[in-house]
This record gives C-alpha cells, structure tokens and sequence, in this order.
C-alpha cells in the first residue's frame, strides 16, 4: 500500500513537505533524496509501524538517507525500533518565563520575505555544514508550531542576527538563533531571546525549551546566561540509510 507520507508522483522527496497520520517528512536541507521524518503535529503519538511504512516508501522512492530533527527519549523510540540509529546529541535547556528578563538592548523587527536571504546568509556563516539551514528548513522552523515569531536585527541595512521563537500552548521553543561572526559580545543574541521571552510570555506561554549542540560552548553559555538551565535528559538526532 502506497505511503502517503512520501510523494509517490517523482522520484525523491517532494519539495513540499507531506504528512501521514503519524509522520511528517520533508526534504533535508532541500536535498532531494535525504529526508527529514519527524513526528507529526497532531496527539496521537507515532507508532513503529507507522515509521516502517514511511521509510518504504522513502527506499522506493530512491532515498539513501532519513534524519530526524531533535527528538526527546520518548519521541526517539518508535523511530529506533524502525531501524534508525543515533547521529548526535543534543543539550536540552529549559527556562521558567515566569522568572524576570531584560528588556532588548537592539531593536529588532518582523521578518519580512526580503529579509530571509540576509538571515541564510548569518546562518550559513554561524553553523557548520551539517547544520546550516537553506530556505527550505528555515520556513519548516517556522512552521514546526502553531505560532511563532521571526525577529531580525538590521544594521546598515545588513540583516546580522535573527531568531525564530514558536509556540504550542503553554510552552515555547527557541527553533533558532544565528548572529553574525565577528559581532558576537554586543549583545544582538540576547536582544533577539529577550525579544521572544516577551512575545512569549504575552501569548501565555510558562516555559521555553531551546536545544544546542553538546560541543556549541558558546551557545551553552549565552542560553545559561538569560536564564536557561541544563536538563538531565538530551535529545537525539536520529539517522536512516537503506
């Protein structure tokens, strides 16, 4: 039986990211046969077999490689028992909104359409290869929860920092946060956080998650500075090849 989470008309993934009842792929990075599968949005927790049905229509499609985004123990299992094995953790840090922040040093502004080549631009030189993003994954970022924020800081009509913030209910995530090399220490990624830590609290969410890579100190320390604080559990990005 045909998989509707895989686009079943070309070869590879379509660009346009489908979703069965349990699973969501998506092209990785706007490569046309290594996908992103991810739980899907809605209650019902993904099961194996739901996976396993996903990864053969991808290995019929002539993808040789699947990735997941970050995903906590719970989300991982279904996904480790169809196969998938570990690429790399990942630090999880959470924060009370409840707890006093900074109003921003920077002034910041919505994100237009203009405005998304200037952040690819921060984001390629902020993360290496792997990591960085192409306009693809910075819009599925944006569209991970029901609502978000997309904050940019412009000087001399230079995009050199940008965030996105999203929310699902009470709770909130810090999808991304690039600032341009060279410019960090004055403050623009705290500017950009604090920015969200207001929208966030104003929409009547309690709590931020954000992840990072264990090795990113940098980052560890920018996110412990406003407030975060490191949890026990990590999270896992996950691997598939046929």
């Amino acid at each position: 039986m045909d998989n509707p989470a895989v686009d079943l008309h070309t070869s590879g993934i379509s660009a346009r990211p489908s979703t069965s009842s349990r699973v969501r792929v998506s092209r990785w990075r706007g490569e046309r046969f290594i996908a992103q599968v991810s739980p899907s949005r809605g209650h019902r927790r993904t099961e194996t077999l739901d996976v396993v049905r996903c990864l053969e229509g991808l290995r019929s499609r002539g993808v040789y490689r699947a990735l997941t985004p970050a995903l906590s123990t719970w989300d991982a299992q279904p996904f480790l028992e169809a196969g998938f094995g570990l690429h790399e953790y990942l630090h999880l840090l959470s924060r009370p909104l409840s707890q006093p922040f900074d109003k921003p040093r920077h002034k910041s502004r919505p994100g237009a359409p203009w405005h998304r080549q200037g952040a690819l631009e921060v984001d390629a030189a902020s993360f290496e290869p792997f990591w960085r993003f192409d306009l693809g994954a910075l819009n599925e970022a944006r569209r991970a929860t029901p609502t978000h924020r997309f904050r940019v800081i412009v000087q001399d009509k230079t995009v050199v920092g940008y965030a996105i913030v999203g929310r699902a209910g009470t709770r909130g995530y810090l999808q991304r946060l690039a600032v341009r090399p060279g410019l960090e220490g004055q403050g623009l990624g705290t500017s950009l956080i604090n920015d969200g830590f207001g929208w966030l609290r104003n929409k009547g969410a309690s709590e931020i998650l954000v992840n990072t890579q264990e090795h990113n100190s940098r980052a560890l320390g920018l996110y412990e500075h406003v407030g975060f604080v490191l949890q026990t559990e990590k999270l896992s990005v996950l691997s598939w090849t046929p």
